[in-house]
């Protein structure tokens, strides 16, 4: 069992490959959110579907690829690593909203899996939903290493049984990808909304990606570690992505939720079917409730790894048993938001690190470090304008998302925003002090 919370892991504790990054993040993404993901694309000309699912996959990849490479340098979690561009008290709002955003992904696959429990074997939903828990609090509780392990298995079986779920899928389509391709049409702002939920769904593992590269050697190669991070994430994606459209568009049927999409299409291998979505919500949650632990001794160091993990298991269970009556909702709404507070987030910890090349810092640092804060409350502001919340039943719309159709892009405008501020402020920190001296 892993002895290590957040603390530094030091040469002699280092171990592992590159590789292991790949198979780690294609066994978590093979998932049952995914999956769902995928019905949500219904209404879309397949070539726009297509661009949006490369576009949001390689993009939200690329930033966790990027983030996955501070883990070796540092050897802390990533929400620990931000408060060297934060300040220990400047981060503790991130580190909150990681462990919101954490316990939420935890409740969708609780939901999701729960499901497939209970129309594979009519367990009550309740009783489905703890079983899962109980599964995933035992992962996250032995540790890092067993994690990788399962993910590095999950990674093979999951393979296997998605593609066999994706081959029954397309064999039961028929007819019916010409008749939908002859009744749908474009539209920019639910294109839009297409790409913020496919990149949302992988760029929300940024927060996470040093939590599992931290124990790689300090010598690791940074490039090696982005590119096999990129491939494990958005392969695994944009693969369960299409799948679940396939099986919304098989089943013929927009009444029908993902897993009772699924159990439809797949007939007499229904059984294999959703084994394969409960495997992948397994797979998925050994990773939240980890992080989420992680996140949770940032801000109290005391609490101790196992009791928050036993907590957010508790929290996470009575949250899906609320949510799951009405889950299309949660979990479409509960995707875009967290958009709003991640990305400029990323542009900061990504220009502290690649462009000014803060290495050191975490242990000792400020209460508030204004340069990153600074910057990333510039890249939420300048993003504003480019803001519809209306789907969220808010009624606000940017003037430039109003411009351009609706579409909101205010996530890239955040990050983009973020990252260039922090460089600029840095550069004008700098030339201030040596005005002084």
């Amino acid at each position: 069992m892993e002895t290590l919370g957040v603390e530094h892991v030091d040469r002699e504790k280092r171990h592992g490959l590159p590789f292991n990054t790949f198979t780690l993040w294609f066994g978590a993404n093979l998932t049952i959110a995914d999956f769902a993901l995928g019905s949500l694309f219904f209404g879309l000309p397949l070539e726009s579907i297509a661009l949006a699912v490369v576009i949001g996959n390689v993009l939200g990849g690329l930033l966790l690829g990027l983030m996955a490479a501070m883990g070796p340098t540092f050897g802390y979690p990533q929400m620990m690593i931000s408060r060297a561009i934060l300040g220990k008290w400047g981060n503790a709002p991130f580190a909150l909203a990681n462990w919101i955003s954490t316990v939420g992904w935890f409740t969708v696959n609780i939901i999701l899996g729960g499901y497939a429990l209970e129309l594979a074997f009519g367990l009550p939903f309740p009783l489905a939903a703890a079983a899962l828990v109980l599964v995933d609090v035992v992962i996250a509780m032995w540790g890092h290493d067993l994690i990788h392990s399962f993910e590095r298995l999950m990674s093979v079986v999951l393979a296997i049984m998605f593609a066999a779920v994706t081959v029954i899928a397309f064999d039961r389509i028929g007819t019916n990808l010409a008749a939908y391709q002859a009744t749908v049409s474009f539209s920019l702002s639910f294109w839009a909304l297409v790409v913020a939920a496919v990149f949302s769904y992988l760029m929300s593992w940024s927060p996470y990606a040093s939590d599992y590269s931290r124990y790689l050697p300090e010598s690791t190669s940074k490039w090696r570690l982005v590119a096999y991070t990129i491939a494990g994430g958005a392969i695994a994606s944009a693969w369960t992505e299409v799948a679940g459209f396939l099986v919304f568009l098989g089943a013929n049927n927009p009444q029908l939720n993902a897993i009772a999409a699924l159990g439809a299409v797949s007939g007499g291998y229904a059984v294999l079917a959703l084994l394969t979505v409960v495997l992948g919500a397994v797979a998925a949650d050994a990773l939240n409730l980890y992080t989420n632990s992680l996140s949770a001794l940032v801000l109290y160091k005391k609490a101790g790894r196992i009791p928050t993990i036993l907590a957010a298991g508790a929290v996470g269970f009575v949250l899906a048993v609320l949510a799951s009556s009405n889950f299309g909702t949660f979990y479409q709404d509960f995707l875009l938001t967290l958009d709003y507070w991640i990305t400029p987030w990323i542009g900061v910890m990504l220009a502290a690190f690649f462009v000014r090349r803060v290495r050191a810092g975490v242990e000792g640092a400020a209460g508030f470090l204004l340069t990153g804060l600074g910057a990333y409350l510039i890249g939420l502001l300048v993003s504003v304008p480019f803001m519809n919340l209306s789907p969220y039943g808010l009624g606000y719309v940017g003037p430039v998302a109003s411009v351009i159709g609706g579409a909101d892009v205010s996530y890239f405008v955040a990050f983009a925003a973020a990252l260039v501020a922090y460089v600029g402020l840095s550069r004008m920190r700098i030339r201030g002090r040596r005005n002084i001296s």
